[in-house]
């Protein structure tokens, strides 16, 4: 004889009230802390959090959308994970909006446009109240943007499609590469160490910024152009070295371009900086691992991360602005003073 299995009947899902006879407080006390939208009393927001937890209540998201037309959620796009700037560009925007209860989703686009559209289409499916992206290119890149904007609150980051009409928060390049001409121009005998630019081939705005301002500053100085990675710096070296250079200042358009060059030139049993000089450019974390510590530009990430909060946040719409902020130099071993 077969047995009949009934279904056991699944929990009731925990509610607001519940939650509320739990604390002691009313409803609306327990919905001004879950959503974060008043100031409540630290006893209270405590009991009302304590109860939260002991009950295992689950805030609806969906049902809070549904309310609210909006969905607490900012679609982040960047070109490479691995790259560890772009990887600081995330975790910084992502601290900015530990406090707003909006959550950051994060999408590599691979530096690949298609991937970079795709993203893009995922974001929006995802209804999120803001697309915040670093442009793979700038101008192959122009669709995708055009894309959000049509949709949502788009906003570029460090890079950027230039004719687009969205808000631009990034680095002032101009201001970081000065920084660095009067680093050369006070410690370095360019004689000795004559000057040399190891960056990326166009289609990155803020490559094509740093390398236009260095050959204003530098014009008749040879460049090595390739990708922002650490291969190409360790290739760069190769060639340089081929072209017969033993002694010369480096300027890196990135750090991670800045690290391959370090790393190459110890492995052919050159000296930095007694015999090359490098210095790089972005401030990421891992610069200060490197031996000797590298010389750098910082940008301004924590700023940055603020910046496009306060974008997001706004209540009203704004006229489309492009925000620059103006970095750091960071002295290092690398190019001592």
């Amino acid at each position: 004889m077969t047995k009949a299995v009934q279904n056991a009947t699944p929990p009731r899902a925990v509610t607001m009230a519940d939650v509320a006879a739990r604390a002691g407080v009313s409803v609306a006390t327990v919905s001004r802390v879950i959503s974060q939208s008043r100031p409540v009393a630290k006893s209270l927001r405590e009991a009302v959090l304590g109860a939260a937890s002991d009950l295992g209540y689950q805030v609806n998201l969906v049902g809070r959308a549904l309310r609210k037309g909006r969905t607490a959620t900012v679609g982040l796009l960047v070109p490479d994970l691995d790259n560890p700037f772009f990887s600081s560009v995330a975790q910084h925007l992502s601290t900015a909006f530990e406090g707003s209860a909006t959550d950051v989703l994060i999408f590599s686009t691979c530096g690949d446009v298609d991937v970079e559209r795709r993203g893009v289409e995922s974001f929006l499916g995802r209804q999120v109240d803001a697309v915040v992206m670093i442009p793979c290119h700038e101008v192959e890149s122009a669709a995708s943007v055009q894309r959000a904007a049509q949709a949502t609150l788009t906003i570029q980051l460090d890079r950027q499609v230039v004719d687009a009409d969205v808000h631009f928060v990034g680095c002032d390049n101009d201001a970081g590469m000065s920084l660095i001409t009067r680093h050369i121009e006070e410690h370095v005998d360019t004689e000795v160490q004559p000057v040399l630019y190891v960056g990326a081939q166009a289609g990155s705005s803020s490559g094509h910024e740093r390398f236009k301002h260095f050959h204003e500053d530098f014009p008749d100085r040879p460049s090595y152009l390739g990708e922002f990675d650490f291969g190409w710096g360790q290739e760069a070296v190769d060639l340089l070295l081929e072209d017969g250079y033993t002694k010369a200042t480096i300027v890196a358009a990135a750090d991670i371009i800045a690290l391959g060059i370090i790393a190459r030139l110890h492995a052919r049993g050159h000296r930095v900086p007694d015999d090359f000089r490098v210095i790089g450019f972005d401030g990421v974390g891992v610069a200060r691992f490197a031996h000797p510590t590298l010389t750098t530009v910082r940008q301004p990430v924590e700023e940055i991360g603020r910046t496009v909060l306060d974008l997001i946040s706004a209540e009203h719409t704004q006229p489309s602005q492009a925000l620059r902020i103006v970095p750091d130099f960071v002295p290092g071993h690398s190019s001592p003073d």
